[in-house]
């Protein structure tokens, strides 16, 4: 794994960020109450929990006779809070000690579009809340918050967990974050400086380990009720009711949570190994898509658990979405570069897609909320491609449109912006976040542009780049050179056969 990468994003739509972030506060007894808290002593250090989950159990000795080391980092900095101090992006860390100017420029707008990126930087771990402004094609970082494990995946809540008013949810702004620990945490966006997550789903019990070496002798855990008891690696939340989360783990299961109560509401138990995608439908509330390193792709109804539609799939799985605009297709990609395109109807069939890409990796596949059949692949070979999923298929591919290197090495984790249906963000491997409007593509533009509304359609005369033309003639020769040699030893295969006869 890199040292510094972006493991995943999630876009916060526009108008549930306040416009001033409230600072987190805390009094000198609630500061004494968490350096004394069993749970913050419990977790110890970052460094203990990366060598805890990435080397499976095979715990480095940490120093017994220094406390202070085996503390969580925001723990140790807990004298410094409220203090004179300058984090990375140069400002103070007490919003009232901003000039007038600089608290202007820390405002969110309401034509600002935020996006969280889940970072791994070395040995620490964070979620940074980027600003992106599209008239500018401005992006950078507003503030971040701590993790203690290495996050996975992240989805952003719009509503206020567990809060209700009159029956009803109270408009928010958090992120759920999954890591390798078995708990989901939930934090809210709208705080800098916070220490500690609004609500933690799942778990481990806390216990009292007075040693951290004495965590080799423990060979039995005890988890909240319905917890996962292993990493979790995929979330979704229902856009029909966004109380409902759907979570997959490394312990085989697929989990239903209902954020107002708090609590897992139904455990699935159908894969036999890891869960790496679980995914709600867009357009149908019940409908549930779930992936595992168990080889199947499962359909079902979050209602009727017991009838399980399976695919076979043809790969190791990466990641898969729903076409948001359709509904019943679903694309999916392999660790061996392979694209699939399934109509979840025949969901048992053959796909209506399946080609090689790439050699490396196809690390994600999402599909655009307002674009039909724009469709975009991030690898590790560093290049964004786009296909267009409603176009003819041929040979069993899909008809790529255009490609675009950001030159920052790997990528991963692509998702398209639901306000803004040309806009398209993915992490790299050296820790950055890219953003890439696709109205400056020529080609992507003149090709798409009068499948959406007039309002929203870019005019190709208002493109500014065009490289990535280039390099999408380039990948056509090499898929048509693929296509001439494919094509070429089936002729030869029948030769062969029909000399053997």
């Amino acid at each position: 794994m890199a040292q510094n990468l972006i493991s995943a994003i999630a876009w916060v739509s526009r108008g549930y960020a306040i416009k001033q972030p409230k600072e987190f506060d805390l009094d000198e007894e609630e500061i004494n109450q968490m350096k004394q808290d069993k749970l913050i002593n419990k977790k110890q250090s970052i460094q203990f929990r990366f060598s805890l989950t990435q080397d499976l159990g095979k715990i480095q000795e940490q120093d017994e006779d220094s406390s202070e080391d085996n503390l969580p980092v925001f723990c140790q900095d807990l004298e410094m809070h409220g203090k004179q101090s300058l984090p990375e992006d140069g400002y103070p860390v007490a919003i009232e000690d901003l000039s007038d100017e600089e608290k202007e420029d820390y405002q969110i707008k309401s034509s600002d579009a935020l996006v969280i990126a889940a970072k791994i930087e070395n040995e620490f771990s964070s979620l940074e809340v980027y600003i992106y402004e599209e008239e500018k094609a401005n992006l950078f970082v507003h503030h971040e918050i701590q993790l203690s494990a290495f996050p996975l995946a992240v989805e952003w809540l719009p509503i206020q967990p567990g809060q209700v008013e009159s029956t009803s949810a109270i408009k928010g702004n958090y992120a759920i974050v999954s890591s390798f620990l078995p708990e989901i945490e939930i934090w809210n966006l709208d705080v800098v400086n916070v220490l500690e997550p609004s609500m933690v789903l799942g778990g481990e019990i806390e216990q009292n380990y007075k040693k951290v070496k004495n965590l080799k002798k423990q060979n039995k855990k005890s988890y909240k009720p319905d917890s996962h008891t292993d990493s979790v690696l995929s979330l979704s939340l229902n856009s029909f009711k966004p109380n409902i989360l759907l979570s997959g783990s490394a312990d085989h299961s697929v989990k239903l949570w209902d954020l107002m109560l708090q609590k897992c509401v139904f455990t699935y138990n159908h894969h036999k190994d890891k869960v790496q995608i679980s995914k709600f439908n867009t357009k149908e509330e019940s409908v549930i898509l779930s992936g595992g390193e168990d080889g199947k792709l499962c359909l079902f109804d979050a209602r009727s658990p017991d009838s399980i539609h399976q695919h076979k799939m043809l790969g190791v799985l990466e990641s898969a979405c729903w076409d948001p605009i359709k509904g019943y297709q679903i694309a999916y990609s392999t660790e061996d570069g392979n694209l699939i395109l399934l109509d979840a109807r025949k969901i048992s069939e053959q796909p209506l897609a399946n080609f090689n890409v790439n050699k490396k990796a196809l690390s994600s596949v999402h599909m655009s909320s307002g674009v039909p059949g724009l469709l975009a692949t991030t690898c590790l070979d560093g290049k964004i491609r786009v296909y267009d999923t409603d176009a003819p298929i041929k040979n069993g591919q899909l008809q790529l449109i255009s490609s675009y290197n950001p030159k920052l090495e790997s990528l991963y984790c692509g998702q398209f912006y639901q306000d803004s249906p040309w806009t398209y963000g993915c992490g790299s491997s050296q820790g950055e976040l890219f953003v890439w409007d696709m109205q400056e593509s020529q080609q992507i533009v003149s090709h798409f542009s009068n499948r959406v509304a007039p309002e929203q359609r870019p005019k190709v005369e208002d493109c500014t780049s065009k490289n990535t033309d280039d390099l999408c003639m380039k990948e056509r020769e090499e898929i048509q050179k693929m296509e001439q040699e494919d094509k070429e030893d089936m002729e030869e295969g029948g030769l062969q056969e029909e000399e053997n006869n």
